[in-house]
């Protein structure tokens, strides 16, 4: 796909969903054994990228399972320094804003059936009526906001005020050798 993408002059960019996502629909084996890590697939395809010269011509959004942790900004700003030029996250802001019963533990799976007993992915006016958007979009704002102040105290310290370090993977580290090698970043002990 990356190589079609760059032979194209008019490619608007690449997404790369990962292993870890799906909503509360997905099944659990395809949410937990389908699918390639994310910050491998990301960093392969902008090391690639790098390799022909055209890394900042298509920009790469990373998605699936940014947020599973419990930071969202922490995940995007490792996939930010990997080559990611965004981010996309779903079921995060389903559960969290929308009010989603699912959890990572718990799924209801019933996304898809129009039955959603919390009204978010239902038609039915008796389901749907228990949603309130303009709850759902303050909460949206406040998890955006909340997300933008953690991503810029995680990329000051790397003189980033204005833009983000995609690809500045020297500012990353971790303690485990097979995956440092695998990534090419620092391993740290």
């Amino acid at each position: 796909v990356m190589n079609n993408l760059t032979r194209n002059e008019y490619a608007a960019g690449l997404a790369i969903d990962g292993e870890d996502g799906g909503t509360g629909a997905a099944y659990a084996v395809s949410m937990d054994h389908m699918g390639h890590p994310i910050a491998s697939s990301v960093r392969d395809n902008y090391l690639n990228l790098i390799s022909i010269g055209k890394q900042n011509e298509v920009p790469i959004f990373a998605g699936g399972g940014i947020g599973k942790n419990g930071n969202i900004a922490a995940n995007a700003a490792a996939l930010i320094m990997l080559g990611a030029s965004g981010v996309q996250i779903g079921k995060y802001v389903m559960q969290a804003a929308a009010g989603c019963v699912g959890t990572e533990e718990d799924r209801c799976n019933v996304c898809n059936l129009g039955i959603c007993p919390k009204g978010i992915t239902s038609q039915d006016p008796r389901l749907y009526r228990r949603l309130d958007p303009e709850d759902v979009a303050e909460r949206l704002v406040d998890i955006f906001v909340s997300f933008d102040t953690q991503l810029k105290k995680i990329v000051a310290p790397l003189g980033r005020s204005t833009s983000l370090p995609i690809g500045m993977s020297d500012a990353l580290g971790i303690d485990d050798k097979n995956i440092a090698d695998r990534l090419s970043i620092k391993y740290v002990v």
